[in-house]
C-alpha cells in the first residue's frame, strides 16, 4: 500500500481549482465523471457531431470518453474519431472497465481525479477514456467500432467479466511510480466494476495496474506513445500503392521469363 496522504493531496488540489485554474473539459457520455469534474472545472457535454466539426476542441483542454448511464455507449464516426486524434497531443489515462459505476468510493474517486491532474499536466490536448473511451482509444477493437488510435494495442469486446473486470486490481511496478494511482490502496477490489474487455500488445511500461487475470485495467501514456492509425483514405492509398507495387512486381518476373 503506497502514502494514502499524497494521494488526497494531488486529488484536493483537483478539487480545489477555481476561476483561472479550473479546466475547461468536453466529455462524450453523461454520467458520474462529469459530475465528478464539473464540480470544480468547467464541463461541456458534447455529441458526435460536435466533435465531426474541425476545431471543435480546440476550445478545450481535455476530452473525456465515456458513456450515459450505464449502458455500453457508442462508437464515434470516422471524421469524429480523426479529429479526436488530431487533437490529443498530450497525456492519456484509460479505465479498461465500467469505473464510472463506482465513483462515489473514496479510492475511485482519487483515481479519477488524480487522472485528470495528469492529463492536464502534459502539453496539448489530455485525453480520459473509460470503459467504451479506452477501447475506443486502441489502435484496433473487436468490437467494431472506430479507432482513435491513441494508444498501441488490440481491444476484444464490451461485456459482462471481459478482460477479468470482475476481479482484484493490483498496481504494477509502472504504477507505483505514477501520480495516476499515488496513494490508492492496492489491491482493491472496486464491486461495481463487472463488465470490461480484453485488452492486448499493451505495453508493460505504460500499464499502471492489472486485473488478477493479467489484463491491464488502468493504462496511461505520454504523447509521445500515441499510436499511429492510418486514416480511411490513407488506408486505401496504402492497399492501392501495395496492389501497384505486387503487379509490377509480377510484371518484372514476367519479362525476367521471356527474355530467358
Amino acid at each position: 500500500m503506497v502514502n494514502l496522504k499524497t494521494g488526497a493531496l494531488v486529488a484536493a488540489l483537483v478539487l480545489g481549482a477555481t476561476g483561472a485554474d479550473a479546466a475547461n473539459l468536453a466529455i462524450f457520455g453523461n454520467n458520474g465523471i462529469a459530475t465528478l469534474y464539473g464540480a470544480s472545472n468547467t464541463v461541456t457535454i458534447v455529441s458526435d457531431a460536435d466533435l465531426s466539426t474541425p476545431g471543435f476542441l480546440n476550445a478545450f483542454d481535455a476530452f473525456v470518453y465515456t458513456r450515459d448511464g450505464f449502458g455500453f455507449g457508442a462508437g464515434l464516426s470516422v471524421a469524429a474519431a480523426a479529429n479526436v486524434k488530431t487533437f490529443v497531443t498530450g497525456n492519456i489515462v484509460l479505465f479498461v472497465g465500467d469505473f464510472q459505476d463506482e465513483i462515489g468510493i473514496a479510492a475511485t474517486d482519487l483515481l479519477f481525479n488524480q487522472a485528470l491532474a495528469y492529463v492536464l499536466s502534459g502539453t496539448g490536448g489530455g485525453f480520459i477514456g473509460e470503459f467504451n473511451g479506452a477501447l475506443a482509444a486502441f489502435s484496433s477493437n473487436a468490437q467494431g467500432w472506430n479507432p482513435i488510435g491513441l494508444v498501441n494495442g488490440d481491444a476484444g469486446v464490451l461485456g459482462f467479466g471481459q478482460g477479468g473486470s470482475e476481479g482484484i486490481i493490483d498496481v504494477t511496478a509502472a504504477g507505483l511510480l505514477s501520480p495516476v494511482t499515488a496513494g490508492v490502496p492496492f489491491p482493491y477490489n472496486p464491486g461495481a466494476v463487472e463488465f470490461g474487455f480484453d485488452a492486448n500488445g499493451v505495453a508493460a511500461a505504460g500499464v499502471l495496474a492489472r486485473f488478477e487475470n493479467g489484463n491491464p485495467a488502468i493504462v496511461a501514456n505520454s504523447a509521445a506513445l500515441i499510436s499511429v492509425v492510418p486514416e480511411p483514405a490513407t488506408w486505401a492509398m496504402m492497399i492501392a500503392g501495395f496492389g501497384l507495387v505486387g503487379f509490377a512486381a509480377r510484371r518484372r518476373r514476367r519479362v525476367a521469363f521471356s527474355a530467358a
